[in-house]
């Protein structure tokens, strides 16, 4: 469903301003939104600030400045968004009656769910938007939103979102658009982890990766993670879009959902041993994909190239 561009409330704030949120952030600010931004670590708001948005020093400060109006956060996890909104300088303490938190991050259905709860005992409104997309979508604007909330709630934030991506998906009630984010990353990941293990497995039998990825791409085994990440399967330069450390996250976060709903999620946790496998040797803060060097130090020495038979 198409996100439509709309007038926007007059003050925007933004919490946390990591590889993502900053980029979002300052995309607000391009288009002329006057946006009140904080993060954990003050050097990070520098390049949003050059975007035109204003730094303040805690959450709470953002609360104030935005009042009844809309707030994002873009945190790494459930317990940063409990710090940064309900701590002793957190959002919640600043926010008026009538606001709206609208959280980007991942986090599982549940713990969306209990924020909620928890700011509605404020008079704050709560929305779920983690999104589809990496680094380069948050650039150019092309994100996916999977949202969960209030009807009303969701098309007063959807003016918003109009500037930071090109669809949003409105699932159900608060939790239904975490719940779909995980969804979405248990079978990314597990696609380029299998993806990983083809390539090992080919270069194995002698076959080199050039090959490997063209011929790949040509047949059943195509799939979207291929396209979008075969230059850096290809070079072995993984400069982070989506950090190996926060996807492994993503991973407990669906081993944790799928045991309370007892569903299976048992390929995911064997994606997670791989990336487990990458984070010991060095890898958590490149790009996911990096799982493929994970991939090719399974099974010990390498034997050498196949040597080409005569014409």
């Amino acid at each position: 469903m198409e996100v439509p561009l709309h007038p926007v409330p007059p003050t925007v704030g933004f919490v946390g301003l990591g590889m993502m949120g900053s980029r979002m952030a300052s995309r607000l600010a391009r288009a002329g939104i006057p946006v009140v931004v904080t993060n954990r670590s003050a050097s990070k708001t520098a390049s949003v600030v050059a975007a035109g948005a204003r730094a303040v020093a805690r959450p709470r400060d953002v609360g104030k400045a935005v009042g009844s109006g809309v707030v994002f956060t873009m945190l790494s996890d459930a317990r940063a968004f409990d710090a940064a909104v309900f701590g002793r300088s957190g959002l919640a303490g600043g926010l008026l009656a009538g606001s709206l938190v609208v959280d980007l991050s991942t986090v599982r259905p549940e713990e969306s769910r209990g924020f909620a709860e928890r700011l509605a005992k404020h008079g704050i409104h709560f929305v779920d938007a983690p999104v589809g997309g990496s680094i380069d979508a948050a650039e150019s604007g092309s994100l996916i939103f999977y949202v969960g909330g209030d009807p009303a709630h969701v098309e007063r934030v959807r003016p918003l979102l109009g500037h930071l991506g090109h669809e949003l998906h409105h699932l159900g009630p608060v939790g239904q658009g975490s719940a779909m984010k995980l969804v979405n990353n248990l079978l990314t990941l597990g696609n380029l982890a299998l993806l990983a293990e083809a390539l090992a497995f080919g270069e194995r039998l002698g076959v080199d990766r050039p090959k490997l990825l063209e011929l790949l791409g040509r047949g059943g085994g195509r799939s979207v993670m291929l396209e979008r990440k075969r230059s850096q399967l290809l070079d072995r330069r993984y400069e982070p879009q989506f950090r190996l450390a926060l996807a492994r996250k993503d991973l407990l976060l669906v081993e944790r959902s799928g045991r309370t709903v007892q569903a299976s999620t048992r390929l995911g946790r064997e994606v997670r041993r791989l990336l487990d496998e990458a984070i010991r040797d060095g890898h958590a803060e490149e790009d996911f994909s990096v799982i493929l060097e994970a991939a090719l130090a399974r099974g010990g020495p390498r034997p050498p190239a196949a040597s080409v038979p005569p014409p």
